[in-house]
């Protein structure tokens, strides 16, 4: 387990980066930082009463996923089976 002090001390440090920097960017990681930072500290009391819920992605809304192996478009001005026909 990693102590708190340190863990604050590393948010600390976070915050600070983020407010000296115009970057939006470097800000907007800082911040992401600090979130991480705060859930290794909260998850830790909140792991063993919370259940893990798994939801399942229906097959109808799953990504389709088509092969490099497919069949080319035959078009009547296509020159044959050039990578460049469109």
């Amino acid at each position: 387990m990693i102590a708190t002090k340190r863990i604050l001390a590393e948010m600390e440090r976070q915050l600070h980066q983020a407010r000296t920097t115009n970057d939006e960017q470097a800000i907007r990681e800082a911040l992401a930082a600090i979130r991480s930072l705060c859930e290794v500290v909260l998850g830790e009391e909140t792991i063993a009463t919370q259940p893990v819920v798994q939801q399942a992605v229906p097959l109808a809304q799953q990504p389709q996923i088509h092969s490099l192996e497919s069949k080319p478009l035959v078009e009547e001005d296509a020159n044959g089976g050039s990578i460049f026909d469109f």
